[in-house]
């Protein structure tokens, strides 16, 4: 997945001339559903480089490489067992900027992408899982100054038969 990644964004620069710029993101997890219970986190952490392509009508392209990290928590269903989950993920943001000004204001994020999870057991019924799946996300920012933005957001990915992945992200971003 990370070879189609730098192919992709190397494709995305060479198209979008001077006006692209790379960025980071941090980002604060707040896991729910079938993620909070397997991983008995309560917060996790997270994340990614992206590069930002402006189009026209205050669309703005934003292809993400990102990293999610849920520590270690004791998992509701197995006593005795520490569950950990991370994630690692190749996605496509879509901002739009209803005032058409991607420099400031409030903006409209939809995501979708791939996603490679793992989850670690530990302890009295150990196991690894990784699974490669569809993610999507959506919610709401404000572009603070040109460089600075901030977003909260809600992301769902089906991890496997009996866990999907939800849960809210706070984020901040900065391009350089």
């Amino acid at each position: 997945m990370k070879p189609i990644a730098v192919l992709l964004v190397t494709a995305a620069l060479s198209l979008s001339g001077q006006d692209a710029a790379v960025g980071a993101r941090v980002h604060g997890l707040l896991p729910m559903g079938d993620l909070k219970d397997a991983a008995n986190s309560p917060l996790g952490l997270g994340a990614a480089v992206f590069v930002t392509l402006p189009h026209s009508g205050g669309l703005v392209l934003r292809p993400v490489l990102g990293l999610q990290y849920l520590p270690q928590g004791n998992t509701a269903a197995l006593p005795g067992t520490k569950t950990s989950v991370t994630s690692v993920d190749f996605m496509l943001d879509a901002l739009w900027f209803p005032n058409e000004d991607p420099d400031r204001g409030p903006y409209l994020v939809g995501s979708v992408g791939g996603q490679q999870w793992r989850v670690s057991a530990t302890g009295a019924s150990p196991s690894t899982q990784t699974a490669t799946r569809l993610g999507l996300g959506g919610g709401l920012g404000y572009q603070l100054s040109p460089r600075l933005g901030v977003e909260a957001r809600g992301f769902w990915s089906p991890v496997e038969k009996n866990l999907t992945a939800t849960g809210l992200m706070v984020a901040a971003a900065l391009k350089f």
